[in-house]
């Protein structure tokens, strides 16, 4: 018995604005990075684009998977002393025919890639640590109100993370330990800069004493 098929009746959809509709399809999409949009062609495609710049847009055609097994069988058969004319067809398909290796061309805006390694290079991360804005606020308030006075500030309302006094201890610590930071809080509260200030512990084994 033949199965019929069911042919799904094609519909045509008024509300899609088929103006738009090629656009989005034809477009490249925005490029938000500034530097990126002054190298880029808006007349060229992307692919285009990118071999002009010297950039790889799919990384597996531009590097290619290694085929392991011919060049397993190139190496034997150099060693063993063959020549093509005594290969069989299987092992000629295998090696492929010997294309003479010519060099890759150059591209066209080859400086493209040693502006962006260059850019790479000088927006690298600050390496120091540094405290979130928002605990530094915290820490900021704890400290002009209870000073060095750990264990008060547990019994704070505004101690949200229910911190202990020595994780307290710790991250005033750290705070006092970055001077970018620091720096700011002592100004702001009119104290001499990069000096701790000269307030007692209470109930802590300080490490200034």
């Amino acid at each position: 018995m033949k199965i019929r098929k069911n042919h799904v009746r094609k519909r045509y959809r008024y509300n899609v604005n088929r103006k738009t509709m090629n656009k989005t399809r034809k477009n490249t999409g925005k490029i938000k990075d500034p530097e990126m949009k002054k190298m880029w062609l808006e007349g060229k495609r992307v692919g285009t684009n990118f071999s002009e710049m010297g950039l790889a847009r799919d990384p597996n055609k531009a590097v290619g998977v290694p085929n392991y097994k011919r060049e397993r069988l190139e190496a034997v058969k150099i060693v063993n002393g063959f020549t093509e004319e005594e290969l069989d067809d299987e092992e000629m398909a295998i090696l492929g025919s010997k294309k003479d290796k010519t060099e890759t061309p150059k591209p066209k805006r080859g400086h493209v890639v040693q502006e962006l390694e260059q850019m790479a290079i000088d927006r690298r991360a600050d390496p120091e640590f540094r405290l979130p804005k928002g605990v530094v606020k915290e820490l900021s308030y704890f400290l002009n109100k209870y000073k060095f006075n750990y264990k008060a500030m547990v019994t704070d309302r505004r101690n949200h993370g229910q911190w202990t006094w020595r994780q307290f201890r710790l991250k005033i610590r750290r705070f006092m330990s970055i001077p970018e930071q620091f720096n700011e809080y002592l100004e702001q509260n009119k104290l001499p800069i990069d000096v701790k200030p000269d307030w007692p512990e209470y109930e802590s084994d300080s490490e200034w004493k």
